[in-house]
């Protein structure tokens, strides 16, 4: 796994990996969603856009910037996003599974 710090302190977020003890603690949180991303396909999270380049590569971007590539995942690793402002309660895990990446977080 590489991840840029950086990149994504710069867009207002933060994020850290996570073990399989801790993906698995995701994993029981009430009202949780479960999605798939295909490469080329992008999810808007908060006021940012999260989108799988393909091989396990997730890139970011504000609405109007390019995309910034900022995570690389290996088969059956996963990342934990999420903001960094105390206004926004929100969370997304990636999660690389074959050629998608799976997304997981809380309903609103």
């Amino acid at each position: 796994m590489d991840y840029d710090l950086n990149t994504l302190k710069a867009l207002g977020l933060d994020g850290e990996p996570l073990d399989e003890g801790r993906y698995a603690e995701f994993l029981k949180i009430e009202r949780l969603v479960k999605e798939e991303l295909v490469p080329g396909q992008y999810i808007d999270f908060t006021n940012v856009k999260i989108r799988h380049e393909g091989n396990g590569v997730v890139s970011f971007a504000k609405t109007w910037h390019a995309f910034m590539e900022a995570l690389r995942l290996n088969e059956g690793e996963s990342f934990l996003i999420y903001c960094t402002c105390p206004m926004v309660d929100r969370f997304l895990v990636l999660r690389r599974e074959g050629d998608k990446i799976v997304l997981l977080y809380r309903r609103r």
